[in-house]
């Protein structure tokens, strides 16, 4: 059994029993007379916190209340916050694989929303199963990027957290001077923030450390100490931290009577708590110590052992385990390929789109002189020369409203390239995976073992289904593109209005954060479940969508380089239905409309932005395609530097 006690001094404790459990009564009474959503999850968020380190089943069970309350209204931040609670909980209940990729699911989600809290928390569950594992590398790994996290954002308690993981994974088998420095450096700064409980876990790794380097005495001095500290607040996981190392001290130095002691101590305590982990590891010591003495009490203690170890550890969950490192090791380094392969795609946009404009002025300088050069042949004609005139200022109107479709169309290239990403990651992880699992199967036929080879191929089977799935989202995120692509004389059809608005929502914000990396902003969405689908041009109402979301976060930010640190950008998108008309609103907390320029906005032409960033076609187009295009309207309501509110209606039918 691997020495799984390193890893449980990652839980931070805070409470003693008696405030904990007058937490946890405040926190029922807070949730059984609150009707908001976003408060309920974090009440029940609260809740599997306060259960999950002795009762891991109860902690499961509220964090999963919370997600899907969070998961119903589109409530991203609360979503992260229950997902990792609920990866915590089945760690502790013993299902590795299910945790560890809870918590991959959890940091992907927490990135894309910029929650560095919960990417290093993440990162910190992350690091438990790898240590449970025995993969102390890789624990160790993801612990410093936790600690390095919270270092930043000045979370001291939870870095004192990390250090704590760090001297336990260190102490399995590490140098004993770089053990040592990092657990007093965990040591010093817990006596700063004033916190004793979490000695005992410090403590604990110290002590084991001496005695795997064979300092006994100093060793079990320290164990010792760490226990004091452990039963001074008779928390389960404190004590099952400290009282397993000393089961393996005594057995080491064979002193049975003190093993056996120690390890029923733990024993009792996990049972009670129900934490297999811990039942298992105790119940292994307890059989081997009773070999020989009372061969009943061995073999009962061995059963429990088998029985736990075999529902745990068995080799097809240590190789799922396996295969998820082996993904995500994947990811990562695909990411860094991907960004310098999109920065170098950017550059040869920027040419490309300079070389047109240059090419464009160019055209339309050598047009006009030559319809300079024809108007004056024809001086003589008055009436010809204002006919020739509007002729031209009407095809220079239509040129431009096309090049404003177009330059919408190159706001998009940025957001789809961050989206098609995604699914083709997944193919080349699953591509790589099939070619090892094929190389695994003709060693598996070489040997004759026809049982192993036609389980391998079966997850060959299920990973090319994955690399089909994620190939189709590969292709229609490329086929949205192409029908954005196209001129605005599609026919209509019936419309989700929801899904067109929360992909034009994304990638429009991913199109401004290719720009411009230091720009984040919350996105919040407020879709009604039962709207009905809209018989519309998917291709012109997402254009306006775009055009709105676009002209949203270029408010935000422009707001965000002159507000306080207290300033959130944050760009919302509702919608509902009422009276056969589909209502849309999209709202931001950036600059807002003076109303000297509200009545203006829609003409064409007219723009706020500086020279060479705005057109001045885009709210004029959004107007056309909505009043003329379907029978709409569309309306502004505008606080200056509070809000802008975007009103969209369409006729359903």
């Amino acid at each position: 059994m691997k020495k799984i006690f390193t890893c449980i001094a990652s839980l931070v404790i805070v409470t003693s029993v008696f405030a904990q459990k007058k937490q946890i009564d405040s926190l029922k009474q807070a949730l059984r007379v609150t009707t908001v959503d976003t408060s309920r999850v974090n009440l029940l968020v609260e809740l599997s916190k306060q259960y999950y380190l002795e009762k891991p089943d109860s902690g499961f069970v509220y964090a999963s209340q919370a997600l899907a309350i969070a998961k119903r209204t589109s409530d991203k931040k609360g979503e992260v916050h229950a997902l990792t609670q609920v990866g915590y909980s089945i760690w502790l209940m013993g299902n590795l694989p299910t945790a560890l990729q809870t918590f991959v699911s959890s940091e992907k989600m927490a990135v894309e929303i910029n929650d560095q809290w919960s990417i290093a928390r993440n990162y910190d569950g992350m690091s438990c199963i790898y240590a449970t594992e025995g993969e102390f590398k890789t624990a160790i790994n993801y612990a410093h990027k936790s600690e390095a996290i919270f270092s930043e954002i000045k979370d001291y308690q939870n870095v004192v957290d990390e250090l704590m993981d760090i001297t336990g994974f260190y102490a399995v088998g590490g140098n004993l001077d770089t053990t040592l420095a990092v657990g007093k450096k965990a040591l010093a700064l817990a006596v700063k923030i004033n916190e004793t409980r979490w000695r005992s876990q410090i403590l604990t790794a110290i002590g084991d450390a001496y005695f795997t380097h064979h300092k006994t005495k100093l060793g079990l001095a320290y164990l010792y100490e760490g226990l004091a500290f452990a039963e001074l607040h008779k928390l389960p996981y404190n004590l099952t931290s400290a009282y397993y190392p000393l089961e393996l001290a005594y057995r080491t130095l064979g002193n049975r009577d003190s093993c056996i002691y120690f390890a029923k101590k733990e024993f009792e305590v996990a049972q009670k708590a129900s934490f297999y982990l811990e039942m298992a590891q105790s119940s292994d010591i307890l059989a081997g110590q009773y070999y020989g003495i009372d061969d009943r009490e061995a073999a009962r203690y061995y059963k429990i052992t088998t029985t736990i170890k075999d529902s745990l550890f068995n080799a097809d969950k240590a190789k799922q385990v396996l295969i998820i490192n082996i993904a995500e090791q994947q990811r990562a380094t695909d990411l860094k390929t991907a960004a310098i392969a999109y920065q170098s795609k950017l550059k040869l946009w920027g040419v490309l789109i300079a070389l047109v404009l240059v090419v464009t002025i160019l055209l339309v300088v050598w047009r006009n002189n030559k319809k300079q050069q024809a108007a004056n042949k024809i001086l003589g004609s008055q009436k010809q020369q204002i006919q020739n005139t509007l002729q031209e200022l009407k095809s220079t109107q239509t040129q431009l409203i096309q090049s404003e479709k177009m330059a919408s169309l190159g706001e998009l290239t940025a957001g789809i390239a961050h989206e098609i990403q995604n699914p083709l990651n997944f193919v080349n992880n699953f591509s790589d995976i099939s070619r090892e699992l094929m190389e695994e199967l003709n060693e598996e036929l070489d040997k004759g073992d026809t049982k192993e080879a036609k389980a391998i191929s079966m997850d060959v089977i299920e990973n090319l289904g994955k690399i089909t799935h994620h190939g189709k989202r590969a292709d229609a995120i490329v086929k949205g593109m192409l029908q954005h692509s196209q001129s605005g004389s599609g026919t209509k059809e019936p419309t989700n209005i929801n899904v067109l608005a929360d992909e034009y929502l994304r990638l429009s914000y991913h199109g401004l954060r290719s720009k411009d990396k230091s720009f984040n902003a919350e996105l919040v969405t407020h879709f009604d479940g039962k709207l009905p689908n809209v018989n519309v041009i998917p291709q012109d109402i997402g254009r306006v969508l775009l055009n709105l979301f676009n002209n949203a976060f270029y408010a935000v930010n422009q707001k965000q380089k002159t507000a306080g640190d207290d300033y959130k950008p944050e760009v919302s998108v509702a919608t509902s239905w009422a009276n056969g008309q589909v209502i849309i609103k999209v709202k931001d907390n950036g600059t807002g409309i003076p109303d000297a320029i509200k009545e203006k906005i829609m003409q064409p032409f007219f723009t706020t932005k500086p020279t060479g960033e705005g057109t001045g076609l885009g709210l004029s187009l959004t107007y056309d395609m909505v009043v003329k295009g379907h029978a709409g309207t569309i309306e502004v309501n505008t606080k200056e530097g509070a809000f802008t509110e975007f009103v969209i209606t369409l006729p359903i039918g």
